[in-house]
This record gives structure tokens, C-alpha cells and sequence, in this order.
């Protein structure tokens, strides 16, 4: 059976509950997944209950983070190993040997703290300091195919450790998807979100783009706003790691895994691919 990753939107609207019915029977037929998850809406709240207002900063190139300082920081990884174990004990209900996989003790997922970054406020561009966001630089297999390997599913939160100062780090859960999907050599990625995929009109289902091949990036990259960019960038980036497709599609419909390997969604592969892999 081949090996896949699936990272769960944290975004409000995601609806995790279908998807992990959907892995538990996957899994007692044999197949094998990493989960990745997003924590958005849950540290939204806790940002909001401690007095706190979720920053969220639009770069100059059209990217949209969210910056997280000391203080944000240590609620992000409270809110992180929360969700982690949420759907770790929710999984175990359902007969699957899940596995929480804390990158920063375990030091798994490494990465580089972006200290400054670039906000675009109106027509003006102002630098933020003290961001503990960063990218992902590597990733060790070992952990996960141990797991993989003894039939249990790993769950991963959106954190890395920093490889110069060895403190939590916030990253994006699609990349690291990405470059966790590309370490393990999975077959595919999946990326569920509170989205249809890929739109020409981000308000117009119509528009869906159903299939995105190795030399359509451009047109990928130039449909793509806010968030869906750096998902684009995401399947991309598992695309040159080795993995075969990667789709981006609706959490919220009845099967959602199904309706990623089986045409749903927006699905991106090299120019001569023509399967599904799962």
C-alpha cells in the first residue's frame, strides 16, 4: 500500500471530524498516513480569551501569515499539542493507534526563525520584529517511518524547532506537509481546507481548476490569493521532493479523502502523470 500525508486546515469551516472516520477505515485496510494539522481557529480563540488580538500580516508578494511573537508564541504551542492530542484521542475511539509527534522536543522538524518580517499596511511596506514564524530546513524520517512501520499513524502539529537557538518556531502546516510527504516518500499529499481548491473567482465554484500540471505553475501561482498561495507553493514544493500529486480540496464534503484521490478538488502533478495514486 502506498504511503500518503494529510494535513487538516485549522482554518474556521474545516470539518476534521469526516476526514478522521475516513483515515480509521483507510487504515484498518492497510493503508498508511501521516496527519499534519493547522491550529487557525483554535488559537484565534485563545488569543481572544487571554486579551489578545490574532495579527495576521499580508506580505509585499501577496503572501498571508500570521505573526507570532514571544508571548503569542507560547499560547500557539499550548493551542498546537492541544489540537494534536484532540485528534490523537479521537482517532484512538475509533480503533486507530494514532501518535502525537511533538517536533520541538523531538526536534524532528528543524527549521529557521524569520526574526523580521516584511507587512504591507495600505501603500506603505513596515518591518515587525520579534517573529517567532519560520521555514522548515529539514526533516528527519526516522520518527515517523518507525512509526509507519509498526502500523501506527502520526499526528503532527504546525511547529518545528529552531536550529540555531533550539526554541519552538511556528510553521506552515502545508510545507511542512510537503516536506514531510517528500522525506517519507509518500505517493501523495492531500490538503484539505475549507475550500472547493483551486479558483479562478475565489467566490465562484464554477471556476474550479481541476488539474494543474509541472508546466502550468505560472497559471497556478498567478489564480492563487491570500492563503491558496502558499498552498500552491505547498504542492509545489512536494512535486520537487519526489512525491507524485498533491491535491488541494473541500474537508467539508461527506468523503473528503475519496473525493481528493478521485478527481475532486484541484489536483497538481508532473506533466506526464495521468493516475491517481491512492
Amino acid at each position: 500500500m502506498p504511503t500518503g500525508v494529510i494535513k487538516i486546515g485549522g482554518g474556521e469551516g474545516n470539518n476534521p471530524s469526516r476526514v478522521l472516520k475516513e483515515i480509521a477505515t483507510r487504515h484498518d485496510r492497510g493503508e498508511s498516513w501521516v496527519l499534519v494539522h493547522g491550529v487557525s481557529s483554535q488559537m484565534d480563540s485563545l488569543c481572544r480569551a487571554v486579551g489578545i488580538r490574532p495579527h495576521y500580516v499580508l506580505s509585499p508578494s501577496g503572501f498571508r501569515s500570521r505573526y507570532v511573537g514571544d508571548e503569542e508564541m507560547e499560547l500557539f504551542e499550548a493551542a498546537a499539542l492541544a489540537e494534536t492530542s484532540r485528534l490523537c484521542s479521537f482517532l484512538v475511539t475509533l480503533g486507530v493507534p494514532a501518535m502525537p509527534l511533538d517536533p520541538v522536543t523531538t526536534g524532528f522538524i528543524t527549521g529557521e526563525t524569520k526574526n523580521c518580517i516584511r507587512e504591507l499596511s495600505g501603500e506603505k511596506v513596515r518591518v515587525l520584529h520579534g517573529n517567532r514564524s519560520g521555514k522548515v530546513l529539514g526533516v528527519d524520517a526516522s520518527p515517523l517511518n518507525w512509526m509507519l512501520k509498526r502500523g501506527y499513524l502520526p499526528v503532527v502539529p504546525p511547529l518545528g524547532r529552531d536550529m540555531e537557538t533550539g526554541r519552538g518556531m511556528n510553521i506552515d502546516g502545508d510545507r511542512a506537509a510537503a516536506a514531510i510527504a517528500g522525506e517519507i516518500g509518500a505517493s501523495i499529499m492531500v490538503l484539505l481546507t475549507n475550500v472547493p481548491g483551486l479558483m479562478r473567482d475565489p467566490e465562484d465554484r464554477a471556476t474550479l481548476i481541476p488539474e494543474i500540471r509541472s508546466n502550468e505553475w505560472k497559471e497556478a501561482e498567478a489564480v492563487a490569493r491570500g492563503n491558496m498561495k502558499r498552498k500552491v507553493l505547498a504542492c509545489r514544493e512536494a512535486l520537487e521532493r519526489g512525491v507524485s500529486e498533491a491535491v488541494i480540496s473541500d474537508s467539508r464534503v461527506e468523503l473528503p479523502l475519496a473525493s481528493a484521490t478521485e478527481g475532486g478538488g484541484t489536483r497538481f502533478c508532473r506533466a506526464d502523470c495521468t493516475v491517481i495514486a491512492v
